[in-house]
């Protein structure tokens, strides 16, 4: 199979404004300037309190440095002030390197590893 990486993150809204401003200058910055590695990067209102981001990665380098460059731009501080990071569900490798970011950020528990790909193809 393949290295690709699918992450769900659910967001718990503190500003439902402050935060669909926030991703609309995000996801273009990151469409332009972001990781090569990232594939689609698609956020989704499920709710007045409630976003969700589906994004695909190339592999864990790419989950990393995705994270790593993104992190201090003001665009994704923005979004963190306005919502709060309640899960994510990551389908795909869990390298020891990512491990070292997801505890570095304080958000283990928060992560949901659903397994690594057994079968099936993307077109």
């Amino acid at each position: 199979m393949t290295a690709e990486i699918v992450v769900v993150n659910f967001y718990a809204l503190r500003d439902p404004d402050g935060f669909d401003r926030a991703v609309r200058l995000l996801v273009p910055r990151v469409r332009l300037q972001g990781h090569e590695g990232l594939r689609s990067y698609r956020f989704f209102g499920s709710g007045p309190k409630e976003r969700r981001l589906v994004s695909i990665y190339e592999g864990p380098d790419a989950w990393v440095g995705h994270h790593d460059l993104i992190m201090t731009w003001p665009e994704m501080i923005a979004l963190r002030a306005a919502a709060r990071l309640a899960r994510t569900d990551l389908y795909g490798p869990l390298t020891p390197p990512m491990r070292d970011w997801i505890d570095q950020m304080g958000i283990g528990k928060k992560v949901r590893h659903q397994g690594e790909a057994i079968a099936g193809f993307r077109r």
